[in-house]
């Protein structure tokens, strides 16, 4: 193919190689211990040296080194290893993202492998049993090998994608379903690159487009962990502050702010434990979020701090105005309970406040709705 074809391929592993390895970099800076990263990083590096395999490929495809059939072998056996270790560290990143638990068993892990381990061992097997039939004397492969090569990835990234989608269609939230689907993107986007290499050889186009997909995840990894919380999913105190600062007192526009805080917390966490008080947590997150999804005017949802929740609708319609939501909330949190079968109460007080004037600010309004919702604990004889 030339010199030419090395030099434009070689430069778009490199490039691609260059990005990822400063993402790489940025995350060990940072030294995050998150499960769901530390995954993300190992899809990373399956990347880059999938990528510098490549480059060495695409100098035998150049002319830059010589066809010879123990080195094509080696490439092409490591580019397959490789191809399916990417599919495989994303297909975990995906099920560490989404929150499922299937892969923490061991069993379900070596299940989880088997695609990748059997068509790596079917490649062995057959070179040992008829080492001519994958690559030619002459350094030509089999169309069948091609095929192969794409197996177990594909499957990988098949099942990624339908899991994806069958949690986004089960998410009870706009949010969360935005999530599963962003994370069912990426298959679809390398499968896609990957018929384009195949049409278009002299272009580096799946370097590049996986390269572009996987800094797009890492951009909203990066936001998620300034301005999301970690346990419930909410936006977090920075988060509220930012958002309540750009709120400011206008003719036309009612602002309310609820604040909300589960009653007995303490006591969940001391009789229970504190990983079942997180639990509660998630479970209050979860009711809030159900009932926001019936607001159709704008609404902010986020986690304070502790077990303290803060919700600002601005121009609620009648039927979601805050004491109408305050019956609504309760009603979820009892809806909760059940479903999970909790031992405790799931119950929460709850106080609302509007914006009343431009002397007002979003910080006093807050203030008063705590006072509120302090009054709403006292009224039920709640220990704050």
């Amino acid at each position: 193919m030339g010199n030419d074809y090395f030099i434009g391929y070689a430069e778009g592993n490199i490039v691609s190689i260059l990005i990822l390895l400063i993402i790489l970099g940025n995350d060990w800076l940072h030294n995050t211990k998150q499960e769901k990263q530390i995954w993300f990083n190992r899809t990373i590096i399956a990347h880059i040296l999938y990528f510098t395999s490549d480059i060495f490929w695409a100098a035998i495809l150049g002319g830059q080194i010589p066809k010879i059939r123990v080195l094509i072998i080696f490439l092409n056996f490591t580019n397959y290893v490789l191809l399916s270790l990417m599919a495989f560290e994303w297909f975990m990143y995906m099920a560490v993202s989404e929150g499922m638990t299937f892969w923490k068993s061991k069993r379900n892990r070596i299940i989880c492998r088997m695609p990748m381990t059997i068509s790596i061992l079917g490649i062995v097997i057959a070179y040992v049993i008829k080492p001519y039939y994958w690559i030619s004397e002459a350094g030509e492969l089999n169309d069948t090998y091609h095929l192969l090569h794409v197996a177990a990835p594909a499957v990988y990234l098949l099942v990624a994608l339908g899991l994806s989608m069958r949690n986004a269609s089960k998410a009870e939230t706009r949010e969360d379903k935005k999530i599963y689907r962003l994370i069912g993107i990426y298959p679809i986007a390398v499968l896609l690159f990957g018929i384009l290499q195949i049409l278009f050889l002299n272009s580096p186009a799946f370097c590049f487009g996986v390269t572009v997909m996987l800094l797009f995840f890492y951009i909203q990894s990066m936001q998620a962990r300034i301005s999301v919380d970690a346990l419930t999913r909410l936006n977090n105190r920075g988060q509220i502050n930012r958002y309540v600062d750009q709120l400011k007192y206008q003719d036309n526009v009612k602002i309310f702010v609820m604040l909300m805080d589960l009653d007995h917390f303490k006591q969940i966490n001391d009789t229970y434990g504190h990983a079942e008080g997180d639990r509660a947590l998630i479970l209050a997150a979860e009711a809030l979020k159900r009932t926001c999804e019936r607001v159709r005017t704008p609404i902010f949802l986020g986690r304070y701090g502790g077990d303290e929740f803060t919700i600002i609708l601005q121009n609620p319609e009648e039927k979601n105005h805050p004491e109408q939501l305050v019956d609504v909330i309760r009603e979820n949190l009892a809806k909760k309970k059940e479903e999970n079968q909790l031992p405790y109460a799931l119950e929460a007080s709850i106080g609302y406040e509007e914006l009343q004037d431009e002397k007002d600010t979003m910080q006093e309004c807050m203030m008063r709705a705590d006072e509120k919702l302090y009054a709403d604990k006292q009224s039920r004889r709640i220990k704050r």
